[in-house]
């Protein structure tokens, strides 16, 4: 009798193989994950990050970025879902928006929402049957990532976020400082288009001098001229600052330093992206100060 059983179990197993799921039957839904994969270097990873890549069953990437990772996912299918949702007319739309004419500008934005909603519908369908999907993204992926444009037509059980390494902690490990030292009593990471904003370009340059910080800018190098003088207006000349160039990138990576009053004469003028900009005492001040 167990032997028939068991023979009966052997014979469902052995249809299911070649027949496939069984309409009805509902497989187990797959998970999205977005997935840091450090600043640079691939000796940045995770071990969770490594764990994830290898159950995907589908990675979603920059060719680039797949390639820095390739050990991991080697035999997977890789897409690259931004060669159509990122780009407009030649141009990265959601950056460069504002070069486009206003009366194109809602259009473009609604034309490229319903591409990724499409996109998503189709990535949703394999998450129904049961498919993990990765998304990699560099660095923090909870900070200017474009992972959460395409995340917004998703539920939250459906995600998982994969954390990581970011430039901002490649950066501080490159000076050797800490971003929290020489008393300050805060530290901020925004970018030249978030900080001068679109009304008072000044409010939080001016604000912000009132107490000793740290100010942590991405995507700046384009603006580094505008930031600089614009610090300089409620700040100290003498005040530091620092660039530091591909960041997590051990044969690229290099720290300029300086203060608001010289550090123009001494950055590269042709690097317009790969750069963390940081501004205050942490700097060159020490690592605590001890209030009485």
């Amino acid at each position: 009798m167990v032997v028939k059983k068991l023979w009966v179990m052997g014979l469902i197993l052995g249809l299911l193989v070649v027949l496939g799921p069984v309409p009805g039957l509902a497989a187990t839904a797959g998970k999205f994950y977005l997935l840091s994969t450090g600043p640079g270097d691939p000796k940045y990873l995770t071990l969770q990050a490594i764990e994830t890549m290898q159950k995907a069953d589908l990675v979603l990437s920059h060719p680039e970025a797949a390639r820095k990772v390739a050990e991991y996912i080697e035999g997977k299918p890789v897409e690259d879902p931004w060669k159509d949702l990122w780009m407009h007319q030649g141009k990265i739309w959601m950056r460069d928006l504002h070069t486009f004419k206003p009366e194109e500008r809602q259009a473009i934005v609604a034309q490229k929402a319903k591409e990724r909603d499409d996109y998503v519908k189709k990535l949703q369908a394999q998450l129904a049957q049961g498919k993990n999907i990765v998304l990699l993204d560099g660095g923090d992926p909870t900070v200017y990532s474009r992972g959460f444009w395409l995340l917004e037509g998703m539920s939250d059980d459906q995600v998982e976020i994969v954390p990581g390494i970011g430039a901002m902690t490649a950066s501080f490990a490159a000076l050797k400082r800490q971003s929290s030292g020489a008393g300050a009593r805060y530290v901020m990471q925004t970018a030249p288009f978030s900080f001068f904003g679109k009304q008072d370009r000044d409010d939080l340059a001016r604000d912000l001098a009132k107490y000793p910080g740290t100010l942590v800018f991405y995507m700046g190098l384009d603006k580094m001229g505008e930031l600089v003088e614009t610090l300089k207006k409620y700040n100290p000349a003498d005040l530091p600052i620092a660039v530091v160039y591909y960041a997590g990138y051990p044969e690229k990576e290099r720290v300029v330093k300086g203060t608001l009053n010289d550090i123009l004469s001494k950055v590269d003028q042709q690097e317009k992206w790969m750069g963390m900009i940081i501004v205050g005492r942490s700097l060159t001040g020490p690592a605590f100060v001890l209030e009485e």
